[in-house]
């Protein structure tokens, strides 16, 4: 039962981190253009717009890779580049909660 609460676990958190990620791609688009919300987005990545922020919010720790493509697509920003970032916030966050030593 344990082991189903640390997955549950990463699971949240990776749902955030890749909100965040997400959330910082669109926000550096906004502030060149204030066109850029999370409707906006939404509807660019043709899913709903509702969704579009829980996701931004890591609501949905799951989401489809079909979905996350849509997303990136629509933000300009390639797959690889969303996944660096997801990467270095995860590290990031590994280091504050002590999962990863300091180098």
């Amino acid at each position: 039962m344990m082991r189903g609460r640390a997955v549950a676990q990463q699971d949240h958190i990776d749902g955030v981190l890749l909100g965040y990620c997400i959330r910082q791609f669109r926000e550096n688009l906004k502030a060149k253009d204030p066109k850029w919300t999370q409707e906006y987005v939404g509807r660019k990545a043709e899913i709903d717009e509702r969704h579009y922020g829980k996701i931004e919010r890591g609501k949905y720790p799951q989401t489809s890779f079909i979905t996350i493509g849509k997303i990136a697509k629509a933000l300009n920003c390639s797959l690889d580049n969303l996944f660096e970032n997801y990467e270095k916030e995860l590290i990031a966050y590994k280091r504050r909660t002590g999962e990863v030593d300091e180098e």
